[in-house]
């Protein structure tokens, strides 16, 4: 019987973390909503954030406003965003990793929740 013998070379395997930034979230559904010459009601959700501190929504309309805003509810990884203005939504993102999403429009005044 024959006695092989191995040698075994460790490695030291370097680690490199890169940082970079949170991808913002663009609005993936919805615009072009408008209430004509009224007050809309546009209420944003941010899924997914995996738990991210408070964003701000960045919210451009025809008028020529953009609004930024601070989120009316932060849960563990959604976000909610309401925002009142006239003209016709143009484009919304957030500071927010995850995925943007247009809840719910209404050309009716609402509480917020």
């Amino acid at each position: 019987m024959r006695s092989r013998k191995y040698w075994v070379m460790g490695a030291t395997a370097a680690l490199v973390m890169v940082s970079s930034p949170a991808v913002a979230a663009t609005l993936s559904n919805g615009n072009g909503q408008s209430c004509g010459d009224g007050m809309g009601v546009w209420h944003f959700v941010n899924n997914q954030t995996g738990g991210a501190a408070a964003g701000t929504l960045n919210a451009t309309f025809s008028d020529g406003s953009v609004w930024n805003v601070a989120p009316s509810a932060v849960n563990q990884n959604v976000q909610h965003f309401y925002v009142e203005s006239t003209g016709t939504l143009i484009s919304a993102t957030t500071t927010l990793p995850g995925k943007l999403v247009l809840s719910d429009f209404t050309c009716e005044d609402v509480k917020k929740k």
